[in-house]
């Protein structure tokens, strides 16, 4: 079960809108800072910022591969905690066009990190 403060951050993390629009495109599928910050439109500190609160609240959760750090919705018990929150949201926010548009936008977005400039491109042949 989760505590008071717990929901708290759980109610702070919900309250923002830009936080919503990256909840709304981790919907869709794991996504990279990179490919947020895209999809956002926005600064990466920015985006950082905003999903290190998501974090916090247990939202969503990070994975490392080098110096890319990719997001997905969380699994942990503040998930479970604000599952019904979130599908309630989601189902509110399902006609909005800008959200229709993003999470879109996220399902055809660039799969991963870019490739290094310096990594040696692998051919079949």
């Amino acid at each position: 079960m989760t505590s008071l403060d717990g929901v708290a951050r759980i109610g702070k993390a919900l309250s923002d809108r830009t936080r919503l629009r990256i909840l709304a495109a981790l919907s869709v599928r794991p996504l990279c800072v990179c490919e947020i910050t895209k999809l956002l439109d926005a600064e990466q500190p920015s985006v950082s910022r905003h999903l290190g609160i998501l974090r916090t609240a247990g939202l969503v959760e990070d994975r490392r591969d080098g110096r890319w750090v990719s997001y997905r919705l969380s699994e942990g018990p503040e998930r479970r905690a604000a599952r019904g929150l979130l599908a309630d949201l989601r189902g509110a926010l399902a006609s909005d066009p800008a959200l229709r548009r993003l999470r879109r936008r996220a399902g055809s977005a660039h799969r991963g990190p870019p490739r290094r400039p310096d990594a040696p491109v692998l051919s079949n042949g």
